[in-house]
Order: structure tokens, then C-alpha cells, then sequence
């Protein structure tokens, strides 16, 4: 498993001097910028998982700096910290970043301090876990409909979980229309009317029949379906 590393960025020097010293011993990876420049050098050089940013800095400010990060790399938790008070314009614009912890100056180094650390480093492992995640679903779901378009001249609807025909094809619109629910009105499962077939719920992962076959995908709380008609 890698070591994962937590990014500081503050113009005081010897706030981040203190912090290295006082974090060098802890089972992560710590890195210092002085700009936002010099810390986006670092994240292009180095796999990130946390950064700590001050808010007023030279050239680029902090929060300019951190939607950056939130665009370019949604993965990495953001944490803010700052001595100066801000006006509600400002904080709303650091809400809109999505921070994690907002953290002030003078810092109390203590293990309340390294706890935030290491729930952060955990929220990052979790972010990116979703982010693969994602990238697999979009990966498969590609796959999925080039195979459907692969035969389109073969007659198919598509529904999600909820039963809902999201797309079919052009000889099927009559019959199975966008937007119409293919739920059975008694039954646990879907009618497909213009067929006169029922099949129940649990029957929908794997059906075949002399009428049609099913294909699905999973992901999570999303289940897509295409009914393909022989």
C-alpha cells in the first residue's frame, strides 16, 4: 500500500518549518510550497492526497488556488488555513470549494491537530476509491451501448431500475414508448403488454426466451436493462 502525502502551502516560512519538524515522524508524506505556483509544480511531480492552504498568499490566492484543485484533481480533500477573518462573500465562495476542515492560525499543535490529518487522508482514499469507481461505470456503460448500437437493427428497449423505458428502437416506439413504466400493476417484475409476457423480478438478471433476452448492468444503486426482442 503507498504512503500517502499531505501537501502544506503558506508564504510564512516558518509556519511550515514548524510543521515538518513537529510531523516528520507521522506514517505520511509531507510536502511544502510557499506559492500556489510552487505547489502545483509539486502536484504534477508528486501524487497528492491532502492539501493544507493558507488563504491570502502573493500572486494567486488560496481560494482561487483550491477550485483549481477541486477541478482538477476532485480527489484530493482540501483544507484551509488561515489567521484572518473573512467576510460572508468569502466564506461563501470557500463553501463553494468544498473544504473539508477550515483551520486557524495560530495553529495548536497538538494530537487533535494530527487526528484531522489522518481523517483526511482517510476521506481521500475514499474519494478516490468512488472516483475509479465512477471512471469504471463510465467505462462499462461505454461498452454497453456500443454493443447495443452494434445492433440496432435488432428491436430493443432500454429501462432503468425503475422500469422506465429510456430509449428503444424505432419499430419498438409504438409499442414500448420513452417514458412509459413497464412495471406489472399486480406483480413483483415487468409486463411487456404488447407481448403478453410477464417476467418477475427475479428473473430479469438472466431471462431468455423464444420472445426475448435481457442484458443488464449494475453499478451501485443503478441498474440498466435492454430488452432485446428476437
Amino acid at each position: 500500500m503507498k504512503t500517502q502525502s499531505i501537501l502544506f502551502v503558506d508564504d510564512n516560512k516558518m509556519v511550515l518549518t514548524i510543521l515538518e519538524r513537529w510531523l516528520e515522524e507521522e506514517k505520511f508524506h509531507i510536502h511544502m510550497a510557499n506559492t500556489p505556483k510552487e505547489a502545483l509544480r509539486i502536484i504534477e511531480q508528486h501524487p497528492i492526497d491532502v492539501v493544507v492552504s493558507d488563504l491570502l498568499m502573493p500572486g494567486m490566492d488560496g481560494l482561487a488556488f483550491l477550485t483549481m484543485m477541486k477541478a482538477d484533481y476532485p480527489h484530493v480533500v482540501r483544507i484551509i488555513l488561515s489567521g484572518h477573518l473573512h467576510t460572508q462573500s468569502m466564506l461563501s465562495a470557500i463553501n463553494q470549494v468544498g473544504i473539508f476542515k477550515f483551520l486557524t492560525k495560530p495553529l495548536e499543535l497538538t494530537e487533535t491537530l494530527k487526528n484531522i490529518l489522518y481523517e483526511a487522508l482517510q476521506q481521500s482514499e475514499r474519494n478516490l476509491f468512488a472516483y475509479h469507481a465512477e471512471q469504471q461505470f463510465a467505462n462499462h456503460l461505454s461498452a454497453f451501448i456500443t454493443d447495443m448500437m452494434k445492433i440496432t437493427d435488432q428491436p430493443y428497449v432500454l429501462i432503468n431500475h425503475n422500469h422506465l423505458v429510456m430509449a428503444n428502437h424505432h419499430s419498438m416506439n409504438q409499442m414500448y414508448p420513452v417514458g412509459q413504466s413497464l412495471l406489472h400493476p399486480v406483480h413483483d417484475g415487468i409486463h411487456l403488454a404488447a407481448h403478453d409476457v410477464y417476467i418477475a423480478r427475479q428473473e430479469l438478471e438472466h431471462y431468455t426466451s423464444d420472445i426475448c433476452t435481457i442484458h443488464q448492468l449494475v453499478f451501485k444503486d443503478t441498474i440498466l436493462r435492454v430488452i432485446y426482442f428476437h
